[in-house]
């Protein structure tokens, strides 16, 4: 028998002894005593005893385990006494013993009984229950480093009451691949482990792991997987045009990681920056670099292959850029002439009339010239109109040499058809005139 039993049933033992004891209705424990209870982390628990017909009964709280552990006996707490509050006599019949447990752990989970000292021992127990929100180990990496084509695991231990369950997530939302980079996946994955077969750069992101249980909050952790692979250079453009006196930009992607140490060269030669040369270079992603070479201004001698060139710990890689000098650009531009009244735009043997010169645009950094040539056939028109009192349609035919102009757009049908009648209805007037001066003489 344990020492709490034996405490419990000393006063009995006395009465029995002595012959003092007095016949009355036995202690009753209210069935509503006790009870199971579940509390929130940190909460304050209550276990209430109602007792019928006490008398000189005793009421104890004991904590069940091995041995049992008595927390108090009538009014006094044994153990624990900032843990522990007695309140005794409570409630309108002065019948109600209240145990209360401060600010529950989860150590405090476990099995507390009420006990009348009668013999034998009168018992009423309640199980208590905590409720512990997830939490994730920080144990775990906040990082992971693989090199591709290789697994990898990423691993979320989390704890709680009840045992919480876990998601997993990318950071950036993308689908979540288990077998290579093309394989099959999901938006989430269920469970602690997260498994990635044959890992590509394309896995590499931030995974986040969910733990919930269904007490507030839920915790999330965020683990890095670095994939780490040999660098790719491709070239924005495999053929760059620029003429004399311009500014070229040669322009190169890296997909590496680690980021890669990229460097320009041309003939074997490394380029640094100067006045002739400027480098730089941005960041486009998790694994993404873009570097420019950029040439201020091309001489004959600036013409040739460059190289961008990129390395890290896992290999190198490189790409060839031509830069060419610019072709002279021609531009195709049809004069319409003044003439005759007669000129019909939808007639394609009227399009075929209009005069087309072939006009060559060069390089050279000058002022706009422009030569004009032109074939004065004013006089023969007045001449035909004043005998023949009709309307011919001259050619009027121009060569413009321009330097640094920019092609000028074929003009519309609408623009062609206004000309023409702006043309007529001046020949028409004309022809009056000559009319009635003839006329008049």
């Amino acid at each position: 028998m344990s020492n709490e039993y034996s405490l419990l049933m000393f006063p009995t033992i006395l009465c029995q002894l002595f012959n003092v004891c007095t016949r009355q209705a036995p202690p009753v424990i209210s069935a509503d005593s006790m009870g199971n209870t579940i509390a929130l982390l940190g909460q304050d628990v209550d276990f209430t005893c109602k007792v019928d017909n006490l008398g000189r009964h005793m009421v104890a709280f004991v904590r069940a385990g091995k041995p049992p552990r008595l927390i108090s006996f009538d009014e006094r707490i044994f153990r624990q006494r900032d843990k522990y509050e007695l309140k005794p006599r409570m409630g309108p019949m002065n019948n109600e013993w209240v145990l209360t447990i401060k600010n529950a752990q989860e150590k405090d989970r476990g099995n507390y009984s009420c006990q009348i000292n009668t013999d034998p021992v009168m018992s009423m127990s309640g199980e208590l229950d905590i409720r512990v929100p997830p939490s994730v180990s920080r144990n775990t990496p906040s990082a992971i480093e693989v090199r591709e084509g290789h697994n990898a695991t990423l691993s979320c231990k989390a704890e709680g009451n009840p045992a919480p369950t876990v998601i997993w997530r990318r950071q950036d939302r993308q689908i979540i691949r288990y077998n290579g980079a093309t394989g099959f996946g999901a938006s989430v994955f269920h469970g602690p482990n997260l498994q990635l077969t044959k890992v590509s750069r394309k896995h590499m992101s931030e995974y986040v792991c969910v733990a919930s249980n269904g007490i507030p909050p839920d915790e999330s952790y965020t683990i890095k997987l670095l994939v780490t692979f040999a660098p790719l250079v491709i070239p924005k453009e495999t053929d760059v045009k620029a003429s004399t006196g311009s500014m070229a930009r040669l322009v190169c992607t890296a997909e590496s990681w680690p980021r890669p140490e990229v460097t320009w060269e041309k003939d074997g030669k490394q380029i640094f920056d100067s006045d002739d040369f400027a480098t730089s270079q941005t960041v486009s992603g998790q694994y993404h670099s873009v570097h420019v070479l950029e040439i201020r201004k091309v001489t004959g001698d600036d013409y040739g292959t460059y190289r961008c060139s990129a390395k890290n710990d896992n290999g190198a890689h490189y790409a060839d850029i031509n830069l060419e000098a610019a072709q002279p650009e021609y531009i195709y531009t049809n004069v319409i002439p003044e003439g005759s009244g007669n000129f019909n735009v939808d007639d394609e043997d009227s399009d075929r009339e209009l005069a087309t010169r072939e006009t060559q645009t060069t390089h050279h950094p000058s002022n706009l010239q422009i030569k004009h040539h032109a074939y004065n056939q004013e006089q023969q028109r007045n001449a035909q109109h004043k005998q023949s009192h009709h309307h011919h349609r001259e050619h009027q035919q121009a060569v413009y040499y321009v330097s640094n102009a920019h092609p000028q757009p074929k003009p519309s049908k609408t623009e062609l058809r206004q000309a023409s009648i702006s043309s007529s209805s001046r020949w028409s007037v004309i022809s009056c005139i000559t009319t009635l001066l003839l006329c008049i003489y």
